[in-house]
């Protein structure tokens, strides 16, 4: 017999793993894979513990500003939008208002079928990974909140790419993080993290530079361009960038300000400027992602 074609679903509710969130679609493949689209308060409570059974890939199209994870009896953090749960893994979430997300769920069978085809997958080390800096995850991300969405024609093998580009990135991510974690010099200094956090949170609006970056800490802009990157993996101005695309996802969706007036408060000094840098960074303009946050 030939295979059932993929089932989608839409509105309602969905669990995952003890999870529930409200759901705005959903594509399951018969292989074992899941694309799901959800906004919602986690299971209406500002704090939940979660084990799962199965593989996530999770992509925050938005979440609240005090969104916080910790692993185990590790103390919060704050959360990212980009992240990686394996089965088995004790993990609390805070959130105090609505996340809006997109996941791919895989099976065992699937992540079993996968290895078997593709030697160079290796997840079976891999518990957790949250911070991941990766523009091709981002944009997965971005793919299957819109496959969940408003499924296609090929839905099942739009599930089944998914899965396997996610799952070889995660690999590669992991690989990558490895060797970044190995012992090193140099870096920031908690404190000279702590002060440059508060200080681009403060000026966000400002066109910063790294000259006065520097100066903050005393010293130079090579030498910040260097410790920046060793400790957060990334460049300082990939940095800033995160932390105002973060802030505009935030005003888009929590306040009533104007297209005009988000785009001020995140140092792009036009509408049409903030909406072709918005939906380059997010895959959405600024009023899709309004609506899709708000349910409009």
């Amino acid at each position: 017999m030939p295979p059932e074609p993929p089932s989608s679903q839409r509105g309602g509710f969905v669990e995952v793993s003890g999870l529930r969130s409200g759901l705005l679609g959903r594509v399951v493949s018969p292989r074992g894979v899941q694309l799901v689209a959800t906004r919602g308060l986690l299971n209406d409570r500002t704090e939940n513990h979660v084990v799962t059974d199965v593989t996530i890939f999770n992509y925050s199209v938005h979440m609240p500003s005090d969104a916080s994870f910790k692993v185990d009896n590790q103390p919060y953090q704050l959360a990212s939008p980009v992240n990686y749960i394996a089965p088995g893994v004790p993990l609390w979430l805070r959130g105090g208002s609505a996340f809006t997300t997109a996941l791919c769920i895989l099976s065992p069978s699937f992540i079993v079928s996968l290895a078997d085809s593709e030697s160079a997958l290796r997840l079976d080390k891999i518990d957790y990974l949250t911070s991941i800096e990766s523009e091709r995850l981002t944009y997965l991300g971005q793919v299957i909140f819109r496959e969940a969405i408003e499924p296609g024609f090929a839905s099942s093998l739009v599930a089944e790419t998914m899965g396997i580009a996610i799952a070889l990135e995660i690999a590669r991510c992991a690989s990558a993080r490895r060797s970044q974690d190995e012992p090193r010099r140099g870096g920031l200094a908690d404190w000279q993290k702590r002060r440059l956090d508060s200080y681009i949170r403060d000026n966000l609006s400002n066109d910063l530079t790294l000259h006065e970056l520097a100066m903050l800490l005393g010293v130079s802009i090579r030498h910040l361009s260097r410790v920046v990157r060793q400790s957060t993996g990334i460049s300082v101005h990939r940095w800033i960038a995160n932390y105002r695309l973060a802030e505009a996802r935030r005003l888009l969706a929590e306040t009533e300000l104007s297209i005009q007036d988000v785009s001020q408060r995140v140092a792009l000094h036009s509408a049409a400027a903030f909406t072709t840098a918005f939906r380059a960074a997010s895959g959405f303009s600024p009023i899709e992602f309004r609506r899709l946050t708000r349910g409009a």
